[in-house]
């Protein structure tokens, strides 16, 4: 019953995002926290959850964040290779921002604590995490 109950929502939030589109909207890139669970983890740079694929089954998933994001003197930002610079410090699940944490390196040599919201660039692609750049 839950893994259709998040199917459906995974369906329902398509169906918006596909109408706020047709109205002139952008696009919410991310969102994989509506139909993935928990187990949520993050280990270094890999962030991994249970996600529901089209058929409401859930299978676990993850992703290399070093790709997708770099350090812009101090603060996480797209790009790719934030490991070089930064050290990954784990994750905060709150509602639906997921927030990743790392110490990052500034110009002037400071390091500062700095997150990033994946939930606004993960998405769940039929049971498997993805970036999504907007």
């Amino acid at each position: 019953m839950a893994s259709q109950k998040m199917a459906l929502l995974a369906v329902a939030a398509g169906l918006l995002c596909m109408s706020a589109l047709l109205n002139g909207a952008e696009a919410s890139c991310g969102g994989f926290t509506a139909s993935c669970q928990e187990p949520f983890s993050v280990t270094g740079s890999v962030v991994s959850a249970n996600c529901a694929n089209d058929a409401g089954d859930f299978a676990s998933s993850s992703l290399d964040l070093n790709p997708f994001l770099s350090n812009d003197n101090g603060n996480l930002v797209e790009g790719s290779d934030y490991i070089a610079t930064c050290t990954p410090e784990g994750f905060g699940l709150f509602g639906s921002p997921f927030y990743i944490y790392a110490n990052c390196a500034q110009e002037n040599g400071n390091v500062i604590r700095t997150s990033y919201d994946i939930n606004n660039n993960v998405v769940n692609d039929n049971g498997v995490l993805a970036w999504n750049s907007c």
